[in-house]
């Protein structure tokens, strides 16, 4: 390439749209009419969304059954109960079972602040470090709990320790007339329940002290005061009419209100009207802003 012709091309990029700044471009004008119609198109997507759900979720089927009213729960073998369970409508595979227990606020910041990362990723901790950090500042060692060794008694803190005393031990499920108990799945749903963040996080600790996943489960905070933790799946359909059995071992008859749901679930999750009910007010706010856009432009609108 001679001087010439790189002169032409210098010259021919120097004076191009793109060197000028004189590119295409496009930039919305925020009428009245634009904005009015964006509010009505959003208005419509959220109500629409919000029937959606409502109908998906009006499908799923919840059956609640309280049972720390259990009448034989100080029956043989001691502190326990057969509570049974009315199916009123048929469930299809798979049937979510939880348990839920009034009164217990997860979300306090020092019941969230009182446990050791450290300590439940199973790493050795000192309870000097614990006292300095004001972490399970009051967590006992072994010896102080007459277990041998000077190591701290695992798990501490307030979350750890609640679960031994909130969560009552259920077996033995299957339905009234049948011999052969609940098919939970070839891999035991009861112990495929947890996030695995939450597996690698704390799965150290929760088979060293044989916890299983319901550990890992109760592990992560409820907002609500309220809180329902998953405890397994039955991987089989239960017909309406049918009656089902689960003793239930209790770890303490005091407190709140206790309770076992079985729930069907679908592609938003379980019954929940919360998601579905937000989603109409949003579309009615929207649908409402662009009312009164349209109301104060035609009564405000100096014509020419």
């Amino acid at each position: 390439m001679n001087d010439q012709e790189f002169k032409e091309k210098y010259d021919k990029l120097k004076n191009s749209k793109f060197y000028q700044q004189k590119m295409l471009g496009w930039r919305p004008l925020p009428t009245i009419s634009c904005i009015t119609i964006i509010f009505v198109c959003f208005a419509i997507f959220f109500i629409i969304m919000g029937i959606i759900i409502l109908v998906f979720t009006s499908q799923v089927k919840e059956i609640v059954t309280r049972y720390d009213t259990c009448d034989d729960s100080l029956s043989t073998p001691p502190n326990t109960c057969n509570l049974h369970i009315n199916i009123n409508e048929d469930m299809k595979k798979p049937i979510m079972i939880y348990y839920q227990v009034d009164g217990v606020v997860q979300n306090h910041r020092f019941y969230m602040d009182s446990k050791s990362e450290k300590q439940l990723k199973g790493e050795k901790v000192l309870k000097e470090d614990l006292k300095k950090d004001k972490i399970c500042e009051y967590a006992l060692t072994k010896e102080e709990m007459g277990e041998t060794g000077d190591d701290l008694a695992d798990p501490c803190g307030l979350i750890a320790k609640t679960f031994l005393e909130f969560n009552d031990e259920f077996s033995h499920w299957k339905i009234e007339g049948e011999t052969k108990e609940i098919d939970f799945g070839k891999e035991d749903e009861k112990d495929n329940i947890a996030y695995q963040s939450d597996i690698d996080n704390y799965d150290t600790i929760a088979k060293k002290k044989g916890y299983g996943e319901h550990f890992l489960v109760w592990m992560r905070h409820s907002p609500f005061s309220n809180p329902r933790k998953l405890w397994g799946r039955i991987n089989q359909d239960i017909k309406q009419s049918s009656k089902l059995i689960v003793q239930i071992k209790f770890k303490y008859h005091y407190g709140p209100k206790k309770y076992i749901i079985l729930s069907t679930r679908n592609i938003f999750g379980g019954k929940s009207m919360f998601l579905g009910i937000c989603y109409i007010i949003a579309g009615g706010m929207s649908l409402m802003a662009s009312v009164i856009f349209i109301t104060t432009y035609s009564s405000f609108h100096r014509k020419k």
